[in-house]
């Protein structure tokens, strides 16, 4: 399907890569891996032929269509619906549809044959590209992202830059390319969402190329690995877990090759140097001579193997009870986010706080922080020193500042040194550290202001998806450190390997409350599986013993009234359904008549074509009542 064929790329007077070469077969579902600035994202784009290619060539077969998600494609019209957007990926459908609704006018004052012939090849068309479920399936794909019915009539300037690139990604699912390529396709998904795409691409019919940082989700996906290493690219079967295996064992047999050559070399240069001035030994020494000059070397794979080790300290340790959290409740406009939540964190805690997107998680962390407003009591223990990090935590570096000053101003305790080693985890390497804060993108920003977070020696840490502009190895090192820390930490995170690795206690938002398990990620995981299979055991919420409503008759009258007009509105349905049927049916009947026009006059013609018109009119609106009544009926049985 796409051949890479010996690409060289070269950056500022250096090679990211040079050589590659790289056959994509159909169905293949490939992981892209390699350290920060390897160029991964780089190759992606060459493939896309967002850079030239320069040395070497880039070939696709013919009819391939490629799909591309990166993360500054953030679309621009926000005055556009949602549904419109993503709807764009069925722009020959639009079109069609669009031709054949001019049509219908036309054909009312020109009921030639021609367009006759012209509407009939449209009507064939619009039905092959299945035209008349547009809606459906990019509401299907929308609401699997985790949007609600709700808002898919909303314009995109009223969400934020992660749920507009959902809004991205949906277009491309519903395009479905032959080659999807996807740079850091989880970075704004919440984990119900990642796990819907998870199940949606198993059974794309495509391939697929995935860049990530999360671990779980390319173990699920992938079933071959690519990695971008020491500017090559060096090509596996099987996950992100068997390559790790595997490059383990293939490192340890190629040194272990390279020494047993290096150690036949010696000795055949040992007896060149002791021979060669004996005209006895002279052809001898000249076959050895050949014979050393023709070995081809095995190269060793250079990696780093420095093992960066680092970790966060406390500078004084907190009371046993952290924070106590009592009857807190807190909402925005008409939602209702908690009522009266009852929480305890105990000093040592590593607590995975979960959740839908919506549910109120980062909410929840600034009700902790004590930088939201809220009804209830947060009591902060003894000695509590807490170091909360969070996107809008960025508005506070000093954007004047150099990176290894910003640090040096929170942590004036620690050497240069140590503070490189800790830069050099989040990715700042060599000079990078005397950047100033105000050049840097968003991510390394975010990255700074993370670094930041974990070198205040802060007793408690509050991290609000704090690997998501990290790399799998620096995720791996801040996971190890953050094990070692002997403060305690609460986290949201979309990353599910840095849950099950972190956690021994998991808080998830449900029915306005945060519920806890306390064990970890992978524990928690079964006991909702159990309770899956037998909702018995579900944990019902604590509250207090509720007092009697004042006035029961009201209540049982209410109830009595909403009991009335649910069986109302369920009737209701039932007739807009009987009458969608029957509409359907009709406009099917009309579009056979259409299909055999011959047989009809010009008036007959103009006639039907009207009524064929009006019999879409009258389904679309039909339709539209359904979904009215569906939404009012679920309302109220809500």
């Amino acid at each position: 399907m796409l051949h890479i064929q010996n690409v060289s790329f070269e950056f500022g007077g250096n090679y990211l890569f040079r050589d590659i070469d790289w056959f994509i077969k159909p169905r293949e579902r490939i992981g892209l891996i390699g350290k920060n600035g390897a160029g991964k994202s780089t190759l992606l784009k060459l493939i896309m032929g967002k850079f030239d290619v320069r040395e070497g060539s880039i070939n696709k077969a013919g009819g391939v269509n490629l799909g591309y998600l990166s993360q500054d494609m953030i679309s621009e019209d926000g005055n556009q619906t949602i549904l419109d957007h993503a709807k764009q990926a069925f722009a020959r459908a639009i079109f069609v549809q669009e031709e054949l609704d001019k049509l219908y006018a036309v054909m009312e004052t020109d009921p030639s044959e021609g367009n006759i012939q012209k509407m009939a090849d449209y009507q064939e068309e619009f039905d092959a590209l299945d035209g008349y479920n547009m809606d459906n399936k990019t509401a299907e794909i929308l609401e699997g992202l985790g949007f609600k019915t709700a808002d898919l009539s909303r314009p995109m300037k009223e969400f934020s830059g992660g749920w507009r690139m959902r809004v991205v990604l949906a277009k491309m699912l519903l395009e479905q390319p032959d080659i999807m390529l996807m740079d850091e396709p989880t970075n704004h998904l919440d984990l119900p969402s990642i796990e819907w795409l998870e199940s949606y691409l198993s059974g794309y019919p495509g391939s697929v190329i995935i860049v990530s940082h999360d671990r779980e989700f390319l173990n699920k996906m992938i079933t071959k690995t690519a990695e971008l290493s020491n500017n090559k690219l060096y090509l596996w079967d099987g996950n992100y877990d068997f390559f790790l295996k595997a490059k383990v064992e293939r490192d340890d047999l190629i040194s272990r090759q390279a020494a047993n050559q290096e150690q036949y070399i010696k000795e055949q240069e040992k007896f060149i140097n002791r021979f060669k001035a004996k005209a006895s030994k002279a052809k001898a020494v000249q076959s050895r001579v050949k014979m050393v000059e023709k070995i081809e070397k095995i190269e060793v794979i250079a990696e780093d193997k420095s093992n960066l080790k680092i970790d966060f300290k406390v500078g004084k340790q907190s009371g046993k009870v952290v924070m106590e959290l009592n009857g807190i409740t807190q909402g925005f406009g008409d939602t209702l986010l908690f009522d009266k939540v009852n929480r305890e964190i105990v000093r040592g805690d590593k607590i995975a706080l979960i959740g839908a997107n919506g549910t109120g998680k980062s909410t929840f962390l600034s009700i902790i922080a004590n930088e939201l407003d809220f009804s209830g009591e947060r009591k902060q223990g003894h000695n509590v020193d807490p170091s909360f990090y969070a996107q809008h935590q960025l508005e506070s570096l000093h954007m004047d500042y150099e990176i290894l000053e910003e640090l040096q101003y929170d942590a004036p305790h620690k050497t240069d040194m140590e503070l490189r080693s800790m830069l050099g985890c989040f990715l700042f390497a060599g000079d990078d550290v005397f950047k100033k804060i105000k050049v840097l993108s968003g991510g390394e920003k975010a990255r700074v202001a993370l670094a930041k977070t974990l070198v205040s020696e802060a007793n408690f840490l509050l991290l609000d998806e704090p690997t998501n502009h990290l790399d799998i190895d620096s995720i791996e090192v801040i996971i190890e450190a953050l094990k070692r820390y002997e403060g305690t930490v609460i986290f949201v995170s979309h990353n599910r390997y840095f849950i099950e690795k972190l956690a021994n206690k998991v808080w998830w938002i449900e029915d306005e409350d945060v519920k806890e398990y306390p064990g970890d990620y992978k524990e928690y995981l079964y006991k909702q599986e159990q309770l899956a299979i037998d909702p018995k055991q579900k944990v019902k919420k604590k509250t207090t013993t509720p007092t009697p409503p004042a006035d029961s008759k009201n209540s049982w009258k209410q109830k009595d009234e909403t009991k009335e007009r649910l069986k109302k509105l369920q009737k209701k349905l039932d007739q807009k359904e009987e009458q969608l049927t029957n509409a359907k049916a009709h406009s099917l009947d009309l579009e056979a008549k259409l299909g055999d026009a011959g047989n009809l006059s010009p008036e007959d013609l103009t006639q039907l074509s009207k009524e064929y018109a009006a019999a879409n009119d009258s389904m679309k609106t039909i339709s539209t009542d359904c979904d009215l009544l569906l939404e009012e009926l679920i309302e109220l049985e809500d």
